[in-house]
């Protein structure tokens, strides 16, 4: 009977526990929604960036349309365009980009902040971390996973240029 009554409680435990994590993740991804540009820096070369945030169909995922822009030691402009569909509810998504990869994604939701895990066993791995500091202000961070570390390539801080409230997908 005791045994029967901790694992109730243990399962309400972990629904409850699911439940708020879902909704963190709704209440995060709805901050996100708009357009935005940033300056940082990648492999530590100046850099630009471009993102927007909005539902995609049927209001089912999130869609991230991105690009980045920079000069590489040669001076040679390196441009990177992706597009992302996030589902918040399951907490995963996929990345497509100009490179030609496509990456499973992990969310890891907590208030304010985002942890992107990205890639598996069959590609680059890494991960990227969204902290929203105001209604308008974003900052993220980008690292690879090389041998047994997280090694950081890419910062940068945006301002949001605009809302987006309506799907267009």
């Amino acid at each position: 009977m005791k045994n029967t009554i901790a694992k109730l409680i243990l399962s309400l435990f972990m629904v409850v526990t699911g439940t708020k994590q879902a909704q963190q993740s709704q209440s995060f991804s709805e901050k996100l929604l708009g357009s935005y540009k940033g300056t940082g820096t990648l492999f530590g070369q100046k850099a630009t960036f471009t993102m927007t945030w909005e539902k995609a169909l049927n209001d089912r995922f999130m869609r991230l349309a991105f690009e980045n822009r920079y000069h590489d030691t040669s001076g040679t402009e390196r441009i990177l365009k992706a597009t992302a569909y996030y589902d918040f509810r399951q907490n995963k998504g996929y990345w497509f980009d100009s490179r030609g990869t496509m990456l499973p994604l992990r969310l890891e939701v907590v208030e304010n902040s985002m942890t992107i895990l990205w890639g598996d066993e069959t590609t680059e791995k890494g991960k990227t971390i969204y902290l929203i500091e105001d209604k308008t202000q974003l900052n993220v961070q980008d690292f690879v996973y090389r041998d047994t570390a997280y090694v950081p390539f890419g910062k940068a801080s945006y301002n949001r240029i605009e809302k987006v409230k309506l799907s267009k997908h």
